[in-house]
């Protein structure tokens, strides 16, 4: 990707075009992505290489091993500007039909020895740095395509039981909290008035 490619956060507006930051890829989405976080302006936009949907987008650069790595898969119709060092990944025709994108974009984030190898790779001390090579060497064994798609639904449903337990506990966090701070605020009214008691 060339520097003329690279746009920045002063080029975010509010009712601009799709764009991704290479470091949200591993912040701000998880395996997926459709739902927009950041657009910017039509300058910008025009002249950033994009990312279309089917497309997976792997971040080469972080300032953390996690990460490295990390890739999103774009679902989204209209396509999204990007920016940093980054690589795009395209489902050769050959494999369309026995290959579920989505499983690659969960084995590249979540199997242990992908991510382990990615680390071993890594190289640079305050910025680490994935090689297109290495990434592109990267061992992914292939299960038949109806458990590719068992695997990711299982994994998305974990996902959507999960953040709605996290949802629920973050309510009741809320709720607990309340109720301590009006106890809190009891004890030590009654405190300082006891003590006020105590003096006289």
């Amino acid at each position: 990707m060339s520097k003329k490619d690279v746009f920045t956060k002063k080029n975010i507006t509010s009712d601009g075009k799709n764009a991704i930051f290479y470091g949200d890829i591993s912040r701000k989405y998880d395996c997926f992505a459709q739902e927009i976080i950041n657009r910017i302006d039509d300058e910008a936009y025009g002249r950033a290489t994009k990312v279309k949907k089917g497309q997976i987008l792997v971040n080469l650069e972080d300032f953390d091993n996690k990460d490295i790595g990390r890739c999103v898969l774009y679902q989204n119709n209209i396509p999204a500007a990007i920016n940093g060092n980054v690589l795009l990944l395209t489902l050769k025709n050959s494999f369309k039909g026995i290959i579920d994108l989505r499983y690659i974009a969960f084995l590249i984030n979540y199997k242990d020895t992908i991510r382990n190898y990615i680390y071993q790779k890594s190289a640079g001390e305050k910025v680490k740095r994935l090689k297109k090579l290495d990434f592109e060497n990267v061992l992914i064994n292939i299960p038949s395509l109806e458990i590719q798609k068992q695997t990711v639904n299982n994994f998305i449903e974990l996902k959507r039981q999960f953040e709605d337990d996290i949802s629920e506990i973050e309510r009741k966090i809320k709720l607990i909290d309340g109720y301590s701070k009006v106890y809190v605020e009891s004890i030590l009214n009654f405190k300082r008035n006891n003590n006020i008691e105590e003096l006289n």
